[in-house]
């Protein structure tokens, strides 16, 4: 069995391994240690499967930026390259679903997106640099996978999201002006993250994605557009990038 078959087997109640449920008069400290110690172990061996498979990902695709900006990267994504990850796993539909109409606002721009997730709370399990969620513990992506591991990571957040609300098709809605719209915009973000309820629902995910809007964001993003308007990723440090 795959490691996306499992993931979604695991997560969605249909592992035997799974954690069942603990009487409230039973429970205790250490009841919840044994409790969650099934989905650690998970979480543990997911992450030393994305390691293992990001030099397997390195070897076939190159260098990463290349990899991930292309105008096709959806379909690549979808038909491509989770074929090449796990070829006998079943359940490769999970990113198949176009949620441009409910996206989540504070979705970072870039090809990956979530639209209306459940609330469980597994995509800062999963993704924990570059998943956060919202004050209702609905998850979005606040920073764009910048290697094969965080891209392995963000697929297995999208593998176990019980709505499979998680889409790879950004490239076919952003624009140079939606980019530029949305980073006008992002002051209302930041009073959002300092919320205590939302910084309640991370793991520090909030102040991660303060740091990053204050920071190395606005260059991605202009990096970004500058993919949109060219079709290629930047190609040196001394390329005229498009303004904000």
């Amino acid at each position: 069995m795959g490691i996306l078959t499992t993931l979604k087997a695991f997560f969605r109640g249909g592992s035997p391994a799974s954690p069942t449920p603990i009487p409230a008069a039973q429970a205790s400290a250490f009841d919840i240690d044994a409790y969650m110690a099934p989905f650690n172990a998970r979480l543990a061996e997911d992450f030393k499967q994305a390691e293992v498979a990001s030099q397997q990902f390195e070897q076939q695709y190159g260098e990463f930026p290349g990899f991930f900006h292309r105008l096709d990267f959806d379909l690549f994504l979808r038909k491509q390259v989770l074929l090449f990850w796990e070829p006998d796993t079943e359940n490769k539909n999970f990113l198949d679903h176009n949620h441009w109409s409910k996206k989540h606002l504070f979705n970072f721009p870039g090809p990956l997106y979530t639209g209306e997730s459940d609330t469980c709370g597994t995509g800062i399990a999963q993704a924990p640099a570059n998943v956060a969620n919202d004050a209702y513990c609905c998850e979005y992506i606040f920073k764009q996978p910048t290697s094969y591991y965080e891209l392995l990571c963000v697929i297995n957040a999208a593998a176990v999201e019980v709505f499979d609300s998680y889409s790879s098709n950004g490239n076919d809605y952003w624009t140079y002006d939606s980019c530029k719209q949305w980073w006008r915009n992002r002051a209302e973000l930041l009073r959002d993250l300092t919320r205590k309820e939302v910084i309640d629902m991370n793991d520090g995910q909030t102040k991660y994605y303060v740091d990053y809007l204050n920071g190395e964001a606005e260059m991605d993003l202009r990096r970004y557009c500058y993919f949109l308007e060219m079709g290629a990723y930047p190609p040196s440090t001394q390329t005229i990038l498009p303004e904000l």
